[in-house]
């Protein structure tokens, strides 16, 4: 029975230590971006997957385990990541991002439409959240709002947006500006 009694604590050390010990979610997370760098999904998977089992308040690790998932094709788990990465910060602007693709991919553009406003409304001055919303307003048949995103992508730097403005008569520069040409193309068919 003393031997018991000796054993016990020694038993709850070291299981105790052993949870206890070992890398945190944010090791685990850089573990799983430097496997990403290796193209090692698996690996980065199960990273991020221990990352957010350890920490289920680490945005980042739900965020980067839905980009692997995206990835690899499964959107709904993707998806369930980036909703979950949101729900913990609101202000998450690459979750917004992701999450804003895979909706237009499901051609679910109104809600595509509101992640990329929400990253507009976080980071007005993000020209590639500006694009993004122009190709799915493009897809709805929104030319007026699809060009007033492509002029603000140009003004705020975009050499993609300026050269197909230029390239197609559309005057980027002055808000409101417009030519026979854009006139034309918003009155156009997809």
């Amino acid at each position: 029975m003393m031997h018991y009694k000796k054993l016990l604590p020694l038993f709850l050390l070291v299981v105790c230590g052993v949870t206890a010990c070992g890398p945190n979610a944010e090791e685990l997370n850089t573990s799983g971006i430097e496997k990403l760098k290796n193209e090692d999904y698996d690996g980065a998977l199960e990273d991020f997957s221990k990352a957010v089992e350890k920490d289920p308040k680490f945005a980042e690790g739900y965020l980067n385990r839905g980009y692997v998932y995206g990835n690899r094709g499964e959107l709904q788990k993707a998806l369930a990541d980036f909703d979950k990465a949101i729900a913990i910060d609101s202000g998450y602007i690459e979750a917004y991002y992701n999450r804003g693709f895979i909706y237009g991919f499901f051609e679910e553009f109104d809600k595509s439409i509101a992640d990329f406003n929400k990253v507009i409304e976080l980071n007005p001055k993000d020209a590639e959240a500006y694009i993004n919303r122009a190709l799915i307003r493009s897809r709805l048949g929104d030319r007026s709002g699809e060009l007033a995103d492509l002029k603000e992508a140009a003004r705020l730097g975009d050499p993609t947006a300026r050269n197909w403005l230029e390239d197609n008569g559309i005057n980027w520069e002055e808000q409101g500006a417009g030519s026979d040409l854009e006139r034309e193309h918003e009155g156009s068919e997809p």
